[in-house]
């Protein structure tokens, strides 16, 4: 606002003009104000900004949702042999004391491949990964399912000491269940999307099976994607296989469909997944939204920040423990 600093020199009449106007152009400023900035869905808790989607309950709200970053772990294939139990351990201690994250997340294969799929393996890790002292989640490996002998009893031992496991500790969000797979879970936190699934490598046993646990997993991107599109600003998944180099026929029943659904939430997208042990990230298919990271296996983790608001939504520090 521009004041005439000779207004002294006005005449009254003027006078009264100058501050007439001054009192609508303040009136109208504050009126401005009170609109901007607008405010954005993450202001306000999930279940009011979008009457028309039913797809979930409305217990699926984030009612804490704000603008703030939301920075995780993620560890993966560990551990393989003593060493990497003893790795693993000293990495937890130094997480424990050093990490900012929110949550840790282990994208599957808690042995290697070989070793048999007793119990004390699946009782072992777990009380391992217990010692975080932040929420934990973990998604299936091949290595501790697919690739048992018996892969209907591993799956048995996999739910009996891994099933809703970040229940071990207290976690504000809601974490959502699909009724068809309960090792499928969704949250929303600060406004991001994030899902686990049960996509894992290694041979087809029964191809009715492989085709039918493809289709619940797509079903429940898909699920998520339409319900929670208009209340977050990005979404993060984390499974175990990697879909792309490795034998991707196999998976195109769940990669086609979840492209497509990809594009049509429109928002940045990220997948983490483990399998092939060597640190990379690329965006494996046209669509542009879609970021591919593959951890380092062993005793390494990755910080993860995503902030949507940011100049890059996902940001990585892989030496954040040292």
């Amino acid at each position: 606002m521009v004041y005439n600093r000779n207004i002294q020199r006005m005449g009254v009449l003027k006078m009264i003009i100058l501050i007439y106007g001054i009192g609508l152009a303040v009136g109208c400023s504050g009126s401005s104000d009170d609109r901007s900035p607008k405010p954005s869905d993450d202001d306000n808790p999930i279940g009011e900004t979008d009457s028309t989607q039913t797809v979930d309950p409305p217990e699926n709200v984030d009612s804490t949702a704000t603008k703030e970053a939301t920075v995780f772990t993620v560890i993966g294939d560990v551990p393989y042999d003593a060493g990497e139990r003893a790795g693993l351990e000293a990495l937890i201690e130094t997480h424990n004391t050093k990490a900012k994250s929110d949550f840790v997340v282990h994208v599957g294969d808690i042995k290697p491949g070989a070793a048999p799929c007793d119990e004390t393996v699946y009782d072992d890790i777990s009380g391992l990964l217990e010692t975080f002292e932040i929420p934990t989640f973990i998604v299936l490996g091949d290595n501790e399912y697919n690739d048992c002998d018996n892969p209907e009893d591993a799956f048995a031992l996999w739910n009996k000491y891994f099933l809703k496991f970040h229940e071990k500790w207290q976690f504000e969000p809601t974490v959502l269940y699909q009724e068809e797979r309960p090792e499928n879970f969704a949250w929303v936190q600060n406004g991001i999307l994030f899902m686990g699934l049960n996509l894992v490598g290694g041979v087809v046993h029964d191809q009715a099976e492989w085709d039918g646990r493809l289709a619940d997993n797509a079903d429940w991107v898909e699920k998520q994607f339409e319900a929670q599109i208009g209340n977050v600003e990005a979404a993060v998944l984390f499974w175990h296989a990697n879909v792309t180099e490795v034998d991707p026929e196999k998976y195109q029943l769940f990669t086609e469909r979840f492209r497509t659904a990809a594009a049509t939430f429109e928002k940045p997208v990220l997948y983490i997944q483990g399998d092939a042990h060597f640190w990379f990230d690329d965006k494996p298919w046209p669509e542009q939204n879609i970021l591919r990271v593959q951890i380092e296996s062993g005793a390494h983790a990755v910080q993860v920040t995503v902030d949507p608001q940011g100049e890059e939504p996902f940001v990585f520090d892989r030496e954040f423990l040292d």
